[in-house]
């Protein structure tokens, strides 16, 4: 006997919006009916006492679940982890709950060793990982720990100027008290936190090709939070370090950023052809190391402009010094933060050294 199933209109929600170029898996199968909707997952249906829920309707997105619950869209990967029923971000269905709660978690204040990251040999493959699984990307340390690429240093409105063991110390880890250039006439409170940048001396970013500045690279050494404010300055007690800090050394907001989950994907084929997605180049490389190894942070010359967003992967290759030849595929690239004009990666699988000025192809 043909059984016949009611006609089932299915939403389809993409993360980003605006990642409509990127190539995304056709929808779990099959679809059965939860209660009074139609899902292909198990969603569960007992929660911890005290979560927060949230049903989803027709039209959203984990993308837009995060702006509007968690105040930046961007921290979607977090609420894809609280859910692990959905198996695919790409596809949410009405009627399907959302846990909300618990979606970010910052990173541990520690100190961290920094060890440079060997080169690995030609031929070495990663350490495999379930298909399918959603997995982090990458260590919170290869968030907070990197860095940004500045291009106007006018951003930086407050600064470290001195410190309660300034007669004693030159340099600052977790735990010293520190004194700012800015207070409560310049809207800074108790309890705000700030990233501390520092400035790279004799080092500019040049794009491969023009040989045109890019902008100056601000590796993260820490975080501080706010003691008290007075008028024009403001005490802080550094409360996570992963380098040095000194004096001088420049202040940014502190919002959450969050280690893209991913699913893995099929590793780029030698004799797979240009894709026509965007393109760009290697630009600068952690501690500027030329050859770079599976593990290593680069960036790369683009960003939201270009539409990317965290959680895309980019297939790295160079041009055949043989005229004629095929292009020479050396390796693959997570992205990690998503800036307006330059994005964060790092390096996850790698068939041949790989170098400064080496292209990318977005997958």
């Amino acid at each position: 006997m043909k059984i016949k199933f009611p006609v089932v209109v299915v939403i389809l929600t993409l993360l980003p919006c605006f990642a409509a170029s990127q190539s995304v898996a056709p929808p779990p199968q099959p679809l059965h009916l939860v209660g009074d909707h139609w899902t292909p997952y198990d969603p569960p249906a007992d929660f911890p006492e005290g979560s927060q829920v949230h049903t989803i309707v027709k039209g959203d997105t984990l993308w837009g679940l995060a702006q509007t619950y968690l105040g930046d869209p961007y921290l979607w990967p977090q609420l894809w982890e609280r859910n692990p029923y959905i198996r695919d971000s790409h596809w949410i269905y009405p009627g399907d709950p959302v846990v909300i709660d618990l979606a970010v978690q910052e990173p541990e204040p520690i100190v961290e060793e920094v060890i440079p990251e060997e080169i690995v040999e030609p031929q070495q493959e990663p350490e495999e990982i379930d298909a399918g699984i959603p997995h982090p990307l990458g260590s919170s340390a290869d968030i907070y720990c990197f860095g940004r690429l500045i291009q106007d240093e006018t951003i930086f409105s407050f600064s470290i100027h001195s410190a309660e063991r300034i007669q004693f110390q030159d340099h600052y880890s977790e735990g010293d008290v520190v004194y700012i250039d800015g207070g409560a006439n310049q809207g800074i409170k108790a309890g705000d936190r700030f990233f501390i940048l520092h400035r790279a001396e004799n080092v500019q970013v040049r794009h491969p090709v023009s040989n045109s500045s890019i902008g100056h690279p601000y590796p993260y050494v820490g975080q501080l939070k706010i003691l008290c404010a007075q008028e024009n300055s403001s005490i802080a007690e550094i409360y996570f370090a992963c380098d040095i800090i000194s004096l001088d050394d420049v202040l940014l907001p502190f919002r959450p950023i969050p280690v893209p989950l991913v699913v893995a994907p099929d590793p780029t084929d030698r004799c797979d052809l240009p894709n026509g997605n965007p393109t760009g180049y290697i630009i600068y490389s952690r501690d500027l190391v030329l050859t770079s190894g599976i593990g290593q942070l680069v960036m790369i010359d683009l960003g939201e402009a270009e539409g990317l967003y965290p959680g895309q992967f980019a297939t790295i290759f160079r041009d055949n010094p043989v005229e004629g030849m095929p292009r020479l595929v050396v390796g693959e690239i997570g992205l990690l933060t998503v800036f307006e004009e330059y994005s964060t990666a790092v390096i996850t699988r790698g068939w041949s050294p790989i170098v400064l000025g080496d292209r990318v192809e977005l997958k």
